[in-house]
């Protein structure tokens, strides 16, 4: 099916695609149940496109594309952030986005670029790396796990009325 498949850093060039794969993203969290407050048009919002931005210039994050014959079919955002206090480890890299388009899954491409997010931050001395999934999403929670990841903390939520 694929001939060529790349992983490259993402450059500003990139912020109109990675933001229509944050869309698809959001909209099959959304439709699946996984989380509702998500807004699917947040990567086109003023914030989003800066965020995003910010996210691919920073030293303390990172942007990955997927191109697959020069296209782009998927995308990882990642970044540093600070520990809880009380932490032997006060720093940690998290994936925070990540998304391949769904004609091209099942072929390794999410490893790879979990493979690569980890080579970063290795590049940056860190030695934890997180993503938070919804609870109810079992096949990004089994994606993870196969690729190292395992569960520790449950987040709670209660809507406020």
């Amino acid at each position: 099916m694929t001939t060529n498949i790349e992983i490259e850093s993402a450059i500003i060039e990139n912020i109109p695609e990675i933001q229509k794969l944050n869309k698809e993203l959001f909209l099959h969290e959304i439709k699946s149940g996984f989380d509702k407050n998500l807004d699917a048009n947040w990567s086109f919002s003023q914030s989003g496109k800066k965020e995003i931005k910010q996210r691919i210039i920073s030293q303390n994050s990172c942007g990955f594309v997927v191109k697959v014959d020069n296209k782009i079919i998927g995308y990882l955002i990642g970044l540093i952030l600070q520990e809880e206090t009380g932490r032997n480890e006060p720093k940690y890299a998290e994936l925070e986005h990540m998304y391949v388009d769904p004609k091209y899954r099942n072929l390794g491409i999410g490893k790879k670029l979990v493979k690569k997010f980890k080579t970063w931050a290795k590049s940056k001395k860190l030695k934890i790396m997180k993503v938070t999934v919804s609870y109810k999403n079992e096949k990004a929670i089994n994606f993870y796990k196969k690729v190292g990841l395992l569960p520790v903390d449950a987040t709670l939520v209660m809507k406020i009325k």
